[in-house]
């Protein structure tokens, strides 16, 4: 019998999307281990080191006490970027401001440093991952993934490179002949912090998820499900110096095939190297999240329209990408489609893009087919680990 442990915030969604998988299975519960307990020491994960015992990390999502502890955890991880930085006093002293953008680069030294700390816990595996920490550090690195994705040759946007400022921006836009380019904080995850910019010699204009509040001499960034539209230089430029200083990913502003009148891109969840349950994201703006107002297109209309032979080569570009991290058994990839229906780039990849309710395949949710993958393949490792010590 397999022992399941899942690291979570206990209140969140996905802990009982979990649990009625493992239920599907007649497996007990799974031993949730709160993220809060494992930051703060009162707990470690050392007894959970053990055989046939299958470890999963959830997304730390929309709890801000933990969003605090990681931005303290953060604060002594050498990092030569130019970000903001606060000491572990003054992050547990932040009061809650929803929406607010805070300290995006120092969160994620902080989230990477808790990983690599928990992995430690368990090195030597004697169990089996679901994720891997080092895997989803990596997942959480836009910049990184996309030099990854690039090197494998996985089509992806054209980067422009490390961006410092506003100005350089423009620079580097007008040397590389592109007008239109994607801002996307390195670390930022549901659309937190994008701006979908246009600039030539006669105009520019930022369209974005980010909301410009001017307070006492001071600019603050919030996340807002209400899309927003800049267009003078002093706002945008103020807007894409505080992203760059927290470090961003910016590359070109590919068009999109266009279903039901509007843009949009697919959602796509690889488990055990199969691309499996799909979402086409409609978009009302560039952004195509589902949390901004945006709906779900036709799945069937999508896959007459786009042909059997064209998504089974999309599907094996979104697999390859995800075999770029074979220590986890499963990731969500953002793929784009061209107006051409066959021209494609992985956008994203994300370790926690796997919460999609109601999308079945196979008969199944998302979280039930990764339980099924997984006791499949540590089975089989068993087996192999069985036929080796019998040579």
């Amino acid at each position: 019998m397999f022992n399941f442990i899942l690291i979570a915030n206990p209140e969140n969604r996905r802990v009982g999307f979990l649990q009625q998988a493992l239920t599907h299975f007649n497996l007990p519960p799974a031993t949730v281990v709160d993220y809060a307990d494992l930051i703060s020491r009162k707990q470690t994960l050392e007894q959970f080191n053990a055989p046939n015992t299958i470890i999963r990390f959830d997304s730390p999502e929309k709890n801000f006490d933990i969003d605090q502890a990681i931005i303290a955890a953060g604060f002594n991880v050498s990092d030569n970027g130019q970000h903001q930085r606060i000491s572990p006093g003054e992050a547990m002293e932040l009061e809650f401001d929803k929406g607010r953008i805070l300290y995006p680069r120092q969160w994620y030294l902080g989230w990477r440093y808790l990983l690599q700390k928990w992995e430690s816990q368990l090195t030597p595996l004697q169990g089996y991952f679901m994720n891997h920490p080092q895997d989803i550090a990596v997942m959480f690195d836009k910049p990184a993934c996309h030099e990854i994705f690039s090197r494998h040759n996985i089509p992806v946007p054209r980067s422009l490179g490390k961006i410092h400022n506003y100005e350089h921006l423009r620079e580097q836009m007008q040397m590389q002949g592109i007008e239109r380019v994607f801002v996307k904080l390195s670390h930022g995850s549901a659309a937190s912090g994008v701006v979908a910019y246009r600039a030539n010699s006669r105009f520019e204009s930022a369209i974005t998820t980010v909301e410009r509040v001017r307070e006492n001499g001071e600019t603050l960034l919030y996340n807002s499900r209400k899309i927003r539209h800049y267009t003078h230089r002093e706002e945008i430029a103020d807007i894409i110096n505080i992203l760059t200083a927290e470090g961003v990913q910016v590359e070109e502003w590919l068009p999109k095939a266009h279903l039901q009148g509007c843009g949009f891109d697919v959602r796509v969840v690889v488990i055990n190297g199969e691309a499996q349950h799909i979402v086409v994201r409609l978009g009302k703006s560039p952004m195509t999240n589902l949390h901004l107002g945006n709906e779900r297109g036709d799945t069937e209309e999508f896959l007459a329209k786009i042909g059997a032979e064209n998504w089974e080569m999309m599907k094996r570009t979104c697999e390859q990408a995800a075999s770029l991290f074979p220590n986890s058994l499963y990731c969500g990839v953002d793929l784009l489609i061209l107006p051409d229906w066959k021209t494609h780039a992985i956008l994203e990849i994300n370790a926690f893009g796997d919460l999609l309710p109601g999308i079945l395949w196979d008969g199944m949710d998302t979280y039930t087919s990764e339980v099924k993958a997984i006791l499949e393949r540590t089975a089989e490792a068993q087996r192999t680990q069985r036929i080796e010590r019998n040579l």
